[in-house]
């Protein structure tokens, strides 16, 4: 297997007014998705526990089936300590990604006929905009 073309970055977690704040960069996938989960499971264990947490997705590069899988570990682990997961500005490659395994509701709370910044496109009935489907 060849290693990743882009790392990948998490920055500084920070907490501001109880919410949870980190920007992804680069590639999440099966080398770094650990670093992701274990970052946010620290903070998510500590006292007192935010009331959300924001993951900024908008210098992801890549997200395969690993980087998926820890997204929804994520998402359970987060919601188990009733904390709300946000991914915001969400690429349109990841969009797409959750609307082909049918976990974009899941993971964004929104039908499938919201943006990746949470509003509903006018005219949009079917979900995100997919090229060629």
């Amino acid at each position: 297997m060849s290693t990743s073309d882009t790392a990948f970055e998490l920055s500084p977690v920070h907490e501001e007014r109880g919410v949870l704040r980190a920007e992804l960069a680069g590639d999440l996938a099966w080398d770094s998705a650990d670093e992701l989960l274990d970052t946010a499971r620290a903070h998510l264990d500590s006292t007192p526990v935010p009331s959300d947490l924001r993951l900024d997705c908008a210098r992801l590069t890549l997200c395969d089936s690993m980087g998926l899988s820890t997204l929804l570990a994520l998402h359970r682990h987060a919601a188990a300590s009733g904390v709300r997961l946000h991914l915001d500005r969400r690429p349109p490659f990841l969009d797409r990604l959750l609307v082909l395994t049918g976990t974009y509701e899941h993971l964004t709370g929104r039908p499938e006929t919201a943006g990746p910044d949470g509003d509903t496109p006018s005219g949009v009935a079917d979900g995100p905009q997919l090229p060629g489907l």
